[in-house]
């Protein structure tokens, strides 16, 4: 059966890396909620000015007077 061709080639791994497949199927799950709550938030920042705010960091770097961050 496949199911058992599957489990032998996984038995044939090193030891790490059985760990990182089970590390990966383990986190399958959470990596699909994940993406699914960076797009629902993505859309959140329709008021941010992305292009102003490139102008702005690559007007800081070219002066030549340099402060720290302003919070």
């Amino acid at each position: 059966m496949a199911v058992e061709k599957i489990y032998n080639a996984i038995k044939k791994l090193p030891s790490a890396e059985r760990e990182k497949l089970r590390h990966l199927l383990d986190n399958e799950d959470s990596g699909k909620e994940n993406t699914k709550a960076f797009e629902r938030a993505a859309g959140s920042w329709n008021d941010f000015d992305a292009d102003g705010f490139i102008e702005e960091i690559y007007l800081r770097r070219s002066s030549s007077v340099r402060t720290g961050p302003q919070w």
